[in-house]
């Protein structure tokens, strides 16, 4: 399919060799400039891919005692967001994965990295325990809006003041994720303290207020 070669064709060789197609080390420098990793809670990421990001993460997040909760139904068929030039989500990631067992790679990519604790569930059925904190989450799972949704309450809710939760692909090619963060952003207004957008990486980051609940 020409589409899908022409974005994978869009993708750095260097990022595509590490498994991270997103360029994680905008959200570790974003997450050093505010101290993020001085704050008391954990790391999450939906939507782990071949977990390049993950790891990424993960080897930051060690050195500062800290776990990366990584959610992924490890079933790259799942998503069918089409684009806006008609191209599944799903089709985009399985010419990438090119027969490979998305979970063998993510496992591989992640090898020996203890603090990364791997929930291979719909993100839906996924709960944490009103103790759990986070400091840092980033959202690039299921790409329907009802997802996106679920995802930012999963995380929101858990998220300590102070701390940064990041959506990709907002403002690139998914009019319907783009919209559905808008309506979030517009929603939870007062709990938000700073909007950031990275837009050369399609990144948008909330800070929550230091006046925001917590679960």
């Amino acid at each position: 399919m020409e589409s899908i070669r022409r974005v994978r064709r869009r993708l750095p060789l260097r990022r595509a060799a590490s498994n991270d197609f997103v360029g994680y080390e905008v959200l570790l420098d974003f997450i050093r400039e505010r101290s993020l990793h001085r704050l008391e809670g954990d790391l999450i990421e939906i939507g782990c891919f071949m977990g390049g990001g993950t790891a990424k993460l993960a080897r930051f997040a060690r050195r500062y005692g800290k776990r990366v909760f990584a959610i992924d139904i490890f079933d790259p068929s799942a998503d069918d967001t089409e684009s806006d030039d008609g191209v599944k989500m799903s089709d985009i990631y399985l010419a990438f994965l090119q027969g490979r067992s998305q979970l063998d790679v993510y496992r591989e990519t992640t090898r020996g990295l203890d603090n990364v604790v791997t929930i291979a569930r719909d993100s839906k059925l996924v709960s944490f325990s009103p103790e759990q904190r986070f400091v840092f989450g980033f959202i690039d799972g299921n790409h329907r809006p009802e997802y996106v949704r679920n995802d930012f309450d999963l995380v929101w809710r858990h998220l300590v003041p102070g701390g940064a939760l990041g959506f990709h692909d907002y403002n690139f090619g998914l009019p319907e994720v783009t919209a559905c963060i808008n309506g979030i952003m517009s929603e939870h207004a007062d709990e938000i303290a700073e909007i950031r957008e990275i837009v050369p990486r399609h990144i948008v980051l909330l800070v929550k207020g230091e006046h925001g609940s917590c679960a």
